[in-house]
């Protein structure tokens, strides 16, 4: 009577040491997986930075400045990004504390330099380039191709560039995709 019920024990904690192997091989993929999209990410937006010049830039100064316009991923992994003006920048820990640029939000953030892009540099976009640009009137990036090169507003030589874009999925009611001037 013994042996059986220690034979019993013996099969039931065999089968929840191979449900708990088989959980942890589940989450580490989950973990994999989630590791790798961000690596994906990252690396889009620091070829995006390098196109630019301003992967550059960062590198050398260490990271932002206050009032510096940022693209930021509020949640880790998703692919919306939103603009966001910078109030301070820890080169210690790498975080940033930003406001969100929505005029109606009072939101403020605080996100490790992984979910935070600085902006700047489209003096380096050339027609056809991919690039994730504000839509007008939003504080949201889409994706969009350069059309036209980077200019200045004639009689204002102070003021940035910008270049004309077309947004993907963006054409009217006749799938005509205009052009939209961004910064």
């Amino acid at each position: 009577q013994a042996l059986l019920q220690i034979a019993s024990l013996r099969r039931d904690a065999r089968q929840m040491t191979e449900e708990k192997l088989s959980n942890a091989h589940q989450t580490s993929t989950l973990v994999d997986a989630a590791i790798q999209k961000l690596d994906a990410d990252l690396e889009k937006f620091e070829a995006l930075l390098k196109t630019t010049g301003q992967y550059e830039t960062v590198v050398a100064t260490g990271g932002a400045q206050p009032n510096d316009l940022a693209a930021i991923q509020v949640t880790l992994n998703s692919p919306d990004w939103i603009l966001a003006k910078v109030i301070s920048h820890d080169v210690r820990t790498g975080m940033y504390n930003l406001s969100d640029e929505d005029i109606e939000s009072k939101k403020t953030f605080t996100l490790p330099e992984a979910q935070v892009v600085i902006l700047g540099g489209v003096d380096r976009l050339s027609r056809g380039d991919i690039i994730y640009a504000v839509y007008p009137d939003t504080t949201s990036f889409y994706q969009a191709t350069v059309v036209q090169g980077p200019k200045k507003v004639p009689g204002k030589a102070d003021q940035d560039p910008y270049v004309l874009v077309h947004f993907k999925d963006d054409g009217d009611e006749n799938g005509i995709t205009h052009d939209k001037a961004v910064l």
